[in-house]
């Protein structure tokens, strides 16, 4: 309906995407990524590195913050449809499947200009010995934990520290840690640091850390982060967790910083996208 012609995709093993090609064989020309069919994060990073050298208009993805957090890692202008699918999801949006699709290829041909349908989000930026490392798009939580184990963040006790790009009432997991204390919104020019207390603190937050917990939770201190600056972290041993999964270690000869970047990946605001559309059409009738 929007005029797409060609969807360019990365070969997964549930079939989705398949099966959708079947149903408009001949309308719209679906290729794949040569690459096997992969569920893991390197292969997501190297899927959205071809997908974005391919030259698209706009990529869509389904997962949650992590899946995303791959995605952005193959840098890129493409603007990004973030479906949620997964769990304590900030990044991407909880959308109907058709207004998500719609907005996607409105983008995707033309339809609008970027500036009208997304906004440039933020990322954090783990520096090693002054070389970037890794990224985040909201959250870095800093562990006492010594291993990656299961990855996910599940026990709030070991942490020091939180680095928040957005901090929203309506979001779930570590950032809603933030929300409570300023409201941090995707295109807010600016982030949070927050050093994590105990019972003891005078601050506490009461804030749902995952489907079905809610916290209450001390701060020792907190303060905003600007685009440029950056925190050096002193816990030695430990470990770093990007986006709700523990991915790098704290070793004792490491120089490790948190700094926060305005260069994060164009993200679609599928209300915007749509309303900009309408907008378009009607002033497209008024004319004819």
């Amino acid at each position: 309906s929007m005029g797409v012609e060609r969807v360019f995709a990365m070969p997964e093993s549930s079939g989705l995407t398949y099966a959708a090609a079947r149903e408009f064989e001949g309308d719209i020309k679906t290729e794949y990524v040569k690459m096997p069919a992969a569920e893991h994060g390197g292969a997501t990073a190297r899927a959205a590195a071809a997908i974005i050298e391919d030259g698209v208009g706009a990529m869509v993805t389904l997962g949650g913050d992590g899946t995303n957090r791959n995605v952005a890692t193959a840098g890129g202008e493409v603007p990004v449809v973030a479906i949620s699918t997964g769990t304590n999801n900030v990044f991407p949006q909880m959308v109907e499947g058709t207004l998500a699709g719609i907005a996607a290829g409105a983008v995707a041909s033309g339809k609008g200009t970027r500036a009208e349908s997304s906004a440039r989000s933020k990322r954090l930026e783990i520096y090693i010995d002054g070389e970037l490392e890794d990224i985040a798009l909201v959250d870095v939580a800093v562990s006492r934990e010594l291993f990656a184990g299961t990855r996910a963040v599940w026990d709030l006790g070991t942490l020091t520290a939180v680095f928040l790009t957005r901090a929203e009432p309506a979001c779930i997991g570590i950032s809603a840690i933030g929300a409570h204390l300023k409201r941090v919104h995707l295109d807010d020019p600016e982030g949070m640091h927050i050093v994590m207390g105990d019972e003891d603190s005078e601050v506490q937050v009461l804030a749902p850390t995952g489907p079905g917990t809610v916290h209450e939770i001390g701060i020792a201190d907190w303060n905003t982060m600007n685009p440029g600056d950056r925190v050096t972290i002193d816990l030695k041993p430990g470990m770093l967790a990007l986006d709700g999964e523990r991915e790098i270690s704290l070793l004792k000869d490491r120089h490790v910083e948190i700094g926060l970047s305005v260069e994060g990946p164009w993200v679609v605001d599928v209300s915007r996208a749509l309303e900009a559309l309408a907008a378009g059409n009607v002033a497209a009738s008024n004319r004819s």
